[in-house]
């Protein structure tokens, strides 16, 4: 049996193209994981934000729409001379369907200047929080006197992230 190889510059010339775009799909993986490219995505547990002037990036927050539960952006709202809001959107899990069960609730910005500002986001169990609006909550008043107060899973409660552009 006779093998035939293939010369160095053929075998080379078969392979660049090939090596070449997994390279840069390897890199490109890599940048948008970290969100070099594209807008970071920031959960619960990630509280402090660097962005740089003109970056956009997502706060990302566990929401049940069929629990009738809902995020706000909480007063104080961010320094406008830092941040400007973008956008909100609402993804459910396993169902196109409005009301499914468990997803996340997304919170777009902007960083628009230098400095250093907070955001308040306000989680409102079902009937826990008075509406100002489309973009804003207050907590609802206390239970009248002598009620039973109620649970600590059906009170609202705040999340505040630090977010210093550079």
């Amino acid at each position: 049996m006779m093998r035939t190889q293939l010369p160095h510059t053929a075998l080379r010339r078969a392979l660049t193209p090939a090596l070449t775009t997994l390279t840069a799909l390897t890199a490109f993986t890599a940048l948008t994981g970290c969100g070099l490219i594209g807008p970071a995505t920031y959960d619960t547990d990630e509280t402090a934000i660097e962005a740089d002037s003109g970056e956009e990036f997502t706060l990302s927050v566990p929401s049940n729409a069929s629990l009738g539960e809902r995020w706000y952006v909480a007063e104080p709202k961010p320094a406008a001379r830092v941040l400007r809001a973008a956008g909100e959107d609402q993804e459910n899990s396993g169902s196109e369907a409005d009301g499914a069960s468990g997803g996340s609730q997304l919170f777009r910005f902007k960083a628009v200047g230098r400095g250093s500002t907070t955001i308040r986001l306000i989680h409102c169990p079902v009937h826990a929080c008075i509406g100002k609006g489309d973009d804003s909550a207050t907590a609802s008043p206390p239970p009248p006197a002598g009620s039973t107060a109620a649970p600590a899973s059906s009170r609202p409660t705040y999340h505040t992230y630090t977010v210093t552009v550079k």
